[in-house]
């Protein structure tokens, strides 16, 4: 816009067009619920198969606590005793003053389970990819990522000084076209997928998008927020399940605030990597270091997970019945089946809104995914399975899915 180009002036925020749609948007959703808010719903509890939510225990098929570390006794233990001993903060940037033995030992554990050589732990899982994507290449760099890609990697990409592009999610053959004509126009290429996508629930063709890597003399990231803790007899995650070499992904970026019960992001990759990040990252250096007790909790579900095997084989279990038992009422999952996120096709953003208002107050809790989560028109109702789960508690959730969807008249699509 030019200097001298005529504006109109917005001094109250409630008349900037965002708010206006937004407003439309909050109004469309409320008369589809009969003034029944959807989001914000509270659970006074630990979150784990059940929650309770208004006094009442609700089944919960909302939780990221996929192997039930939130709320397990040595967890909250770890926690607790880690207050007693450094207080509830880091009180400082790490690389200034909040440094913790803790914090080290953590980074360590972290960098051993996923093979890598050294770690570093940030205070946000979205935050960790924002800052890691926005700076890692520049001027002069490429960074080509999955069209499905989470926000967080679309926000980075905001900020980056590189060339950003995005391409066809999953497809390794169109990002081999697009690497072949453009890679020697740039210095540093980086490829960001995830190991399992959060609103469809498929795994990424890893080894694939690693022989490209390879083929280019590209850095491959591989955001494993819903798939470490998840994939593998071990919960390791990507490398565990399709047996990578160490070296075979340079960045493995993951969350403290799923599988492992805290909160909090850390990138796992080469020494020299990890230790320019230390020094140099912004969401790293110039925030505050994660609290004590999040990090202590991280450790404890660590060790309990590697220890456990029990755990994972619940999971995996309960991932396998809730494939069998939507297959059974013929439900269309998208593209889910052996992650822990399960998303049900609704189509309609309204039918979403009152299935799962509807089911909430029946006693099973399961959140809409709408537009922009996802696409329009593709609208559904998302599952996601922990290891605290049982096939007793799916069949009932999805019987009231299917008894809800009849009683209301909505269709629920099948599979394709």
């Amino acid at each position: 816009m030019e200097e001298n180009e005529q504006v109109t002036m917005i001094t109250r925020f409630e008349d900037s067009p965002e708010y206006q749609h937004f407003e439309a948007r909050q109004k469309e959703m409320m008369e589809a619920v009969h003034g029944d808010n959807p989001y914000f719903i509270r659970h006074d509890s630990t979150l784990t198969d059940v929650s309770l939510m208004e006094g009442k225990k609700v089944l919960n098929f909302a939780s990221y606590n996929y192997v039930g570390m939130s709320g397990r006794k040595e967890v909250s233990e770890a926690a607790k005793a880690a207050i007693d001993l450094y207080g509830t903060s880091a009180s400082g940037s790490r690389l200034i003053a909040g440094e913790k033995t803790l914090y080290l030992e953590l980074e360590k554990e972290i960098a051993q389970w996923k093979h890598a050589e050294d770690c570093l732990v940030l205070v946000s899982g979205h935050a960790t990819n924002v800052t890691f994507v926005g700076n890692f290449c520049g001027k002069g760099d490429l960074i080509l990522y999955d069209s499905l890609a989470h926000n967080s990697v679309w926000e980075g990409c905001r900020i980056s000084s590189a060339v950003c592009r995005p391409f066809p999610h999953n497809d390794p053959e169109k990002l081999d076209e697009i690497l072949s004509r453009r890679r020697q126009k740039f210095a540093k290429v980086l490829i960001v997928i995830e190991g399992a996508y959060s609103m469809d629930g498929d795994i990424a063709r890893v080894p694939e998008f690693v022989e490209l890597k390879k083929k280019y003399g590209c850095f491959l990231m591989v955001d494993e927020a819903h798939s470490s803790c998840v994939l593998g007899e071990h919960g390791g995650g990507v490398d565990e399940y399709f047996g990578l070499a160490p070296d075979d992904i340079d960045i493995k970026m993951g969350t403290l605030s799923k599988g492992l019960g805290a909160c909090g992001g850390y990138l796992a990759g080469k020494r020299a990597i990890i230790e320019y990040m230390r020094y140099l990252l912004p969401g790293f250096v110039f925030s505050v270091g994660i609290s004590p007790a999040l990090a202590a909790a991280a450790k404890a579900s660590l060790k309990a997970l590697q220890s456990d095997p029990s755990i994972m084989k619940r999971l995996h279990d309960n991932i396998r019945a809730f494939r069998e038992e939507a297959e059974k009422r013929g439900l269309n999952i998208c593209l889910a089946g052996e992650t822990a996120v399960f998303p049900v096709l609704v189509k309609d953003d309204d039918a979403a809104y009152l299935l799962s208002s509807t089911m909430r107050h029946r006693g099973v809790f399961v959140p809409p995914a709408v537009f922009p989560a996802v696409p329009q028109g593709q609208a559904r109702l998302r599952y996601c399975i922990t290891s605290e789960h049982n096939r007793e508690e799916i069949v009932k959730a999805l019987d009231l899915l299917v008894d809800t969807a009849r009683e209301f008249g909505i269709t629920l699509p099948g599979r394709d």
